[in-house]
């Protein structure tokens, strides 16, 4: 498992390129105000879309689903490090990913 850093720093849209299975990927993460919500699209090194957003929700599978053999092999999901027992988990607000919600990557031998 790996965590893939995420850090708006108070910015709605941005890209950053992260490094999944050896490979480099270009993550654009952008905040939706009409669904209140991060949406997620991932490309390749050459900045083509395998995936483009993909809504953030906590314990669900970003790329499940997709097909495109561009996408990394694995998966990201994001977490919520306060969910508990008696708390459940909530999906990243505006301020909450990178902070509270982290986004991991699982590679294949990972994923249930």
């Amino acid at each position: 498992m790996i965590e893939v850093p995420c850090t708006p720093a108070g910015a709605s849209r941005w890209t950053q390129r992260t490094t999944l299975a050896s490979r480099d990927y270009l993550l654009t993460f952008e905040w939706s105000q009409r669904d209140g919500g991060w949406r997620l699209t991932v490309e390749d090194q050459d900045g083509v879309a395998s995936t483009s957003g993909r809504r953030l929700s906590t314990g669900y599978p970003v790329l499940r689903g997709v097909l495109d053999a561009r996408r990394p092999p694995g998966d990201l999901v994001v977490v919520d490090t306060l969910a508990s027992d008696t708390r459940a988990p909530e999906d990243p607000s505006f301020v909450s990913l990178g902070a509270r919600h982290t986004l991991v990557y699982l590679d294949p031998g990972e994923l249930g």
